[in-house]
């Protein structure tokens, strides 16, 4: 028995996912089509370091498959192929647990920009970790609160 924290469907081309964040894992799964008609399960990822929060996954450049997840440090990827995960942006001027909000895939970036939104702030980054835009965006108000 696992408890989902947070699901995002992803389309790319005729491929359909849905990825999983659950409790300390992220799984994968990919939708069969006839005779099956289901989501089956493609990929795991289990014991991270940080519990996700928040999920989604991008397609780099038509090729790699990365998941990115929010935590309550920040964001962090994990590449399908090889099972490593890394960081992408870690807030170091905020001393406590962040609330993740939102991942967003940028349009016409090959899969490769992110805005990545957390409490009244959000950072453009790429899949790599680093910055791409020396621009902080903030609000006035937490967006839970709209």
């Amino acid at each position: 028995m696992f408890l989902c924290v947070f699901c995002s469907p992803v389309k790319y081309e005729r491929i359909k996912f849905l990825v999983l964040a659950l409790k300390n894992s992220v799984e994968v799964y990919a939708w069969a089509p006839k005779p099956y008609h289901k989501f089956m399960a493609f990929k795991s990822f289990g014991d991270l370091v940080h519990k996700p929060l928040l999920v989604d996954l991008t397609v780099e450049e038509g090729q790699r498959l990365k998941v990115i997840y929010g935590s309550a440090s920040g964001f962090h990827a994990v590449d399908v192929d090889s099972g490593a995960v890394y960081d992408i942006y870690l807030p170091t001027h905020i001393q406590t647990h962040i609330q993740s909000h939102a991942i967003i895939i940028l349009p016409n970036t090959d899969g490769i920009e992110l805005l990545v939104c957390y409490e009244d702030e959000g950072v453009y980054v790429n899949t790599y970790g680093r910055i791409t835009k020396d621009v902080v965006l903030q609000w006035g108000e937490m967006p839970t609160s709209v």
